[in-house]
């Protein structure tokens, strides 16, 4: 697909530089507990969020008492950290921009709460130059079910033949995969797996990458 009618962005680790505080987060509250094991366990929460991450933590630090206190520390943690040092990722306003001039249509599926994602995207200034933003609080079931890719095509009236979806992590690749929407897996903190390479129609290793794929 040369140009899509739409693209619809995840947020987190894809527009913001989210994915990389919240891991500082972790390994430091890791390091500061002597709780190593916990800042290792980050990688398998990244594109997941509440009690997904509960869950994921029960399953992989059961010999860890305090894992909840931690959970809990951290949160705080990355959240201060996302206060101060949120920026965009490497390329995001030029490809922003690209489709703004190919008259490509642009939009928001997140696993994020709507309050945060328009706290964030206002920030840093793109709340403006997407037409329909959807957010974790507002679907049933969190990716990596295709619900709210789902949505989002409803909302915004577009086949999903005409549709392009750029992730950064295995659960989003997979709800959109699982939507019927093609997607472009661009990595952020994890390597892509073997099914993600199966799902995802491209991976490119930034969004520069992906605006040479569009001009070319």
């Amino acid at each position: 697909m040369k140009n899509p009618k739409m693209i619809i962005f995840d947020v987190d680790g894809l527009l913001l530089n989210t994915e990389f505080l919240w891991r500082k987060a972790w390994k430091d509250v890791a390091a500061k507990y002597g709780v190593p094991k916990f800042g290792e366990v980050f990688c398998k929460v990244v594109g997941i969020s509440g009690s997904d991450v509960e869950r994921v933590l029960n399953n992989e630090l059961s010999d860890v008492e305090n894992r909840m206190e931690l959970l809990d520390i951290a949160r705080s943690v990355g959240t201060e950290y996302l206060e101060n040092d949120i920026e965009l990722m490497p390329g995001v306003n030029e490809l922003l921009d690209v489709l703004e001039n190919k008259n490509i249509r642009k939009a928001v599926a997140t696993t994020t709460s709507r309050d945060s994602t328009i706290k964030r995207l206002t920030k840093l200034g793109l709340i403006d130059r997407f037409e329909y933003i959807l957010c974790g609080d507002e679907v049933t079931k969190r990716k990596p079910n295709p619900e709210i890719y789902q949505k989002v095509l409803k909302a915004v009236n577009c086949d999903p033949n005409q549709v392009m979806v750029l992730e950064d992590t295995g659960y989003g690749v997979q709800a959109a995969h699982d939507a019927g929407i093609q997607v472009v897996m661009v990595p952020s903190i994890n390597a892509p797996t073997n099914k993600d390479k199966e799902n995802a129609s491209y991976i490119k290793k930034s969004l520069y990458e992906v605006i040479s794929m569009l001009e070319a």
